[in-house]
């Protein structure tokens, strides 16, 4: 089939306008790609073209911070993303930059450098303490309460068992930080960027409640006597003991919550509408209040938690607000948002310039925009 009909296919798949017969013939397209004969698919032809790639995106010439899927490194001869139908045999990108630098005498590399592990602490008594990527060290021993913070990220609660008084304790990351906690029952959470956690210091009555702004997937310790619930702006979540992601970002349009193991009870506050997750689901709230369940690659979802940006068939705009996130910049579009999505993943020890070289693949140029610690990034279509 020529190439022509390829993309044109491609194009109504990702609107939905394909007919039964198309979509079975798209959805069968890699895995005959990824079979065919060495006569028709050569080890030097595939070479070739990621040669090219990693040429053209210094996080995998340097880092290896940007990683094709494997079903699409089969068929990278071909196309590169599905979502828009890019070839190889494309004519290589115009004379134009990729990158318009503006008050380039402001721009050092070093401030678009990937997020590291800092969070504030804020205490009971309102003292706040600044977690960085210090040696251990004890943060608090007073009052039969004890934490501890490490190298690596992540503090730790000692309570002693005679110890009934909770007090309130926020954990908060900012743009560009994570961190780690075990709470004083064992759970363990993991806290993305821009996000707060709010929390008891020891778990007193007949449940165990937290509070939960931004991202975070938690590891809860089971205790059937004393259920476990995670609170949002919108959104009441009930475990035992079983680990989940939550992405309750006000800027996104969406809550998700996405269960890996167990089961968890999702209430929207709104409408009261309640859902029941099993391993592999994920809820999406809206913000009308509706609740909807769809089977997910729960794996691709905390991915985060390992170092990863992990697409799979992402909208560029979320795409961007990650990384946004992440590397503590504004990203903006000049006119509307490309109907683009993103399939790979980008490994978030990159910095923000090599993680923005994917943008090369639309076609898509950007200004860079510093001033003082404020950094911008605008999309050019």
């Amino acid at each position: 089939m020529e190439k022509e009909r390829i993309k044109e296919l491609l194009h109504k798949y990702r609107k939905g306008l394909c007919t039964d017969a198309e979509k079975a013939w798209v959805e069968s397209f890699y895995d005959e790609l990824a079979n065919l004969p060495s006569s028709d698919l050569t080890e030097e032809m595939i070479q070739a073209d990621l040669a090219d790639v990693y040429q053209r995106i210094p996080a995998l010439s340097k880092n290896k911070s940007f990683t094709l899927l494997p079903r699409i490194v089969a068929a990278a001869v071909f196309l590169l993303f599905v979502s828009i139908g890019f070839y190889f045999f494309k004519e290589k990108e115009s004379s134009q930059p990729l990158v318009e630098v503006i008050d380039k005498s402001k721009i050092n590399p070093n401030d678009f450098a990937p997020g590291t592990n800092k969070a504030l602490l804020t205490l009971a008594d309102g003292s706040q303490i600044a977690l960085d990527n210090a040696p251990d060290q004890k943060i608090l021993d007073k009052g039969g309460i004890k934490i501890t913070k490490n190298e690596d990220g992540l503090i730790t609660y000692q309570i002693n068992p005679g110890i009934q008084e909770a007090k309130s304790n926020t954990l908060s990351t900012p743009k560009g930080g994570q961190y780690q906690v075990i709470l004083s029952d064992g759970t363990k959470v993991w806290l993305n960027a821009a996000s707060s956690l709010s929390y008891p210091t020891t778990f007193t009555g007949n449940e165990r409640k937290v509070l939960l702004k931004g991202e975070a997937y938690f590891e809860v310790a089971k205790n059937e006597k004393q259920p476990f619930k995670v609170l949002t702006d919108r959104q009441e979540l009930l475990v035992l003991g079983t680990h989940f992601n939550i992405n309750s970002y006000e800027d996104e349009p969406e809550i998700k919550t996405t269960l890996l193991e167990g089961s968890v009870k999702v209430s929207a506050l709104q409408t009261n509408h309640t859902i029941l997750l099993k391993p592999g689901e994920q809820a999406a709230l809206k913000k009308s209040g509706k609740l909807k369940v769809d089977q997910i690659d729960a794996e691709n979802v905390i991915a985060w938690k390992s170092g990863l940006f992990q697409f799979q068939g992402s909208g560029i705009q979320e795409a961007l607000r990650q990384m946004a996130r992440w590397y503590d910049l504004t990203i903006e579009f000049e006119g509307d948002a490309p109907d683009i999505q993103l399939w790979g993943e980008v490994h978030r020890n990159a910095n923000a310039i090599e993680a923005l070289e994917i943008l090369r693949y639309f076609d898509l140029k950007y200004k860079i925009l510093a001033k003082g610690n404020a950094k911008k990034i605008i999309i050019i279509q």
